[in-house]
């Protein structure tokens, strides 16, 4: 135990608080401070005010030399003598820590920095300074929204990506909550979040930004969802729209899936079951053949014999990888060349291309049965260049579409939005 040093108010470094004791326990520095204050009036007359008391406090400040610290602050309470005075008795205060607070200032700033630029978990600020999770997410809050209301924020921003995400699982009394997440496609990071998932969500928030800002946008990457690409079309004028690959090939494999559960039905009469071809294979059909061993690719052509006796699956699994051709292109001649290989392929096994959907997450479907499923849910011709716009985006150098629903996944997992902030990012742009 150490009294009255010297040092140690100098490394505090809060020019109100003196230090008097100081305590190296159980790995922490407990310092005992307080203000310097001997002579205060009162606020409201003038008189000099008459000690009543202090209340003691902990609160967490920065480490020191590494150690976490706590600042066990006695706060001074005033009486004013006057019986006369309005004012009866009130307690210092100190900039540097608020009422009621159990973090200094500059420990709330330092914790919402590590969260909001340095991209740790809001849980894991909350352990590494000492405090609990709402108290480390006001924190993260407060700092955050003046960056988040500030117009200027979206500044610089050239090319986007619109998505939707699913906030909120449901539970009883609670539907599901879905949101519409805008992300800058240089920077990877979350420019907004807006509850719901329809094109006039879009459409409102991109009415919101100023005309000049819309102008200034010349990428789009979206997935193949009709109001997203109408939202877009009318308020991006210079935008060139690309369907984000992920969900391109999200959607040819769950057409393989529902392909396979509908021949599945029909040849057995039930579902798949360990001992089934298909189902045996169900992992070998969504897997890019180029990843296959010889082996493997020889394992699942006997599944496919043995089980899909019309050759629904195999045309659908084809259907899958033109797709895959078509976004690996470099140039946007080829792509549309292998496009059009896509829709001949379509043709021959008698399965017409489904146009884009209304939702984002339930296209329309056709008969898991029949081979029309092969491209359940893929761009049609009228929407062919948004597909074949990501071989240009490429040759153009940006290597950017395709990663909107990457980057929302890994800001879901650092914990880049709060659990309901608004329904509004956290993430301070910085610079």
């Amino acid at each position: 135990m150490i009294h009255r040093s010297a040092g140690a108010t100098a490394l505090v470094g809060m020019p109100e608080l003196v230090v008097g004791v100081q305590e190296l326990i159980d790995g922490e520095w407990w310092l005992y401070v307080e203000t310097a204050a001997d002579v205060v009036g009162c606020p409201d007359c003038g008189c000099r005010a008459i000690g009543h008391g202090r209340t003691r406090s902990a609160v967490r400040d920065l480490a020191v030399a590494g150690r976490p610290t706590v600042l066990w602050f006695a706060r001074r309470r005033w009486r004013c003598p006057d019986s006369d005075c309005e004012v009866n008795t009130w307690s210092e205060h100190v900039g540097a820590i608020a009422a009621r607070a159990s973090l200094s200032e500059r420990a709330r700033a330092r914790l919402a920095e590590v969260v909001n630029v340095e991209g740790w978990t809001i849980a894991g600020a909350a352990v590494e300074f000492g405090v609990g999770w709402h108290t480390a997410n006001h924190a993260v809050a407060e700092f955050a929204d003046p960056v988040i209301d500030d117009p200027n924020r979206l500044e610089g921003v050239t090319a986007i990506g619109v998505d939707e995400k699913r906030l909120t699982n449901a539970r009883p009394g609670r539907s599901t909550t879905f949101t519409t997440q805008i992300v800058d496609l240089d920077e990877r990071r979350l420019l907004d979040v807006v509850a719901g998932r329809s094109g006039v969500v879009l459409d409102d928030w991109l009415s919101e930004r100023r005309t000049h800002w819309c102008a200034k946008i010349t990428l789009a990457t979206l997935d193949p969802a009709a109001g997203y690409r109408r939202a877009l079309i009318d308020n991006l004028p210079n935008a060139t729209l690309v369907v984000d690959h992920f969900h391109a090939i999200k959607l040819a494999n769950k057409a393989i899936d529902d392909t396979r559960q509908g021949v599945q039905q029909t040849t057995t009469g039930h579902r798949g079951r360990k001992a089934d071809p298909l189902y045996g294979a169900r992992r070998l059909f969504l897997t890019g053949w180029e990843r296959l061993s010889e082996d493997r690719i020889a394992s699942m052509m006997d599944m496919l014999n043995t089980g899909d006796p019309e050759g629904e699956v195999g045309a659908a699994s084809l259907a899958k990888e033109l797709p895959r051709e078509v976004y690996a292109t470099l140039n946007i001649t080829h792509a549309r060349r292998r496009l059009i290989v896509f829709h001949q392929q379509c043709a021959d096994a008698n399965a017409p291309a489904a146009p884009p959907t209304d939702s984002p997450t339930t296209p329309t479907t056709a008969d898991a049965s029949s081979p029309a499923t092969a491209s359940n849910g893929l761009p049609s011709q009228h929407a062919e260049s948004e597909v074949t716009n990501h071989a240009q985006s490429r040759r153009a150098g940006h290597r950017r579409d395709g990663r909107t629903d990457c980057a929302l996944k890994a800001m879901d997992r650092r914990g880049r939005f709060a659990r309901w902030v608004r329904c509004r990012s956290v993430r301070a742009r910085t610079g």
